[in-house]
């Protein structure tokens, strides 16, 4: 019997398992998120940022078992890179809550899987403004209720947040200093 006998079928059974309806990979009961509730979520994300006073927001739309991941946050924080950046909602909006508002423009909302993964680009404006803070956050919905329409406990919330931005815009916009090792070199050269 010939190698491609035996690997071609196999391959095939593995290509339409990659194939397989979306179903086994959807919300709590089945449901898959509607476009127009992920952006509801996208907004009330961002309400977490740009009027972080609202707890009531930042409770209904976090989860229970939210955690928000970010090495930018991280990094200009002085919170070990690869750690949890907030590992509860309670985390998460203390933090928020101690720092002043963000500007948050939401550029695209490039992709709203059935299963409630969210690919959102931004940009933020935070400080002296002096360059441009972009970011991508990838947001994962988690059905709390059935309400397939709602935001908050009956309907969708926040399970996971990954956030990565240009944290050297963002150290240059709260008054930080941040040089390129290019520049630096350049620096010395010239020096």
């Amino acid at each position: 019997m010939r190698f491609s006998q035996i690997v071609a079928p196999i391959g095939l059974v593995g290509m339409a398992a990659a194939f397989q309806p979306v179903a086994n990979k959807r919300g709590g009961d089945g449901q898959c998120i509607p476009y127009a509730t992920a952006q509801k979520l996208v907004a009330d994300w961002v309400t977490t940022l740009t009027t972080p006073s609202d707890v009531a927001n930042m409770e209904n739309v976090l989860a229970p078992s939210f955690s928000d991941y970010s090495d930018s946050i991280n990094f200009v924080a002085g919170i070990p890179l690869g750690s949890v950046t907030f590992p509860t909602p309670g985390a998460y909006i203390a933090g928020q809550g101690a720092q002043p508002p963000i500007g948050v423009d939401v550029l695209n909302l490039d992709a709203v899987t059935c299963d409630g993964v969210i690919a959102v680009r931004w940009v933020g404006t935070v400080g002296s403004n002096v360059a441009e803070a972009k970011g991508i956050s990838i947001l994962h919905a988690v059905q709390s209720g059935s309400d397939c329409d709602a935001v908050g406990p009956t309907g969708w919330q926040l399970g996971q947040l990954f956030t990565e931005f240009n944290s050297a815009a963002w150290v240059l916009d709260i008054g930080g200093t941040c040089v390129s090792p290019a520049a630096q070199a350049s620096r010395k050269l010239r020096g």
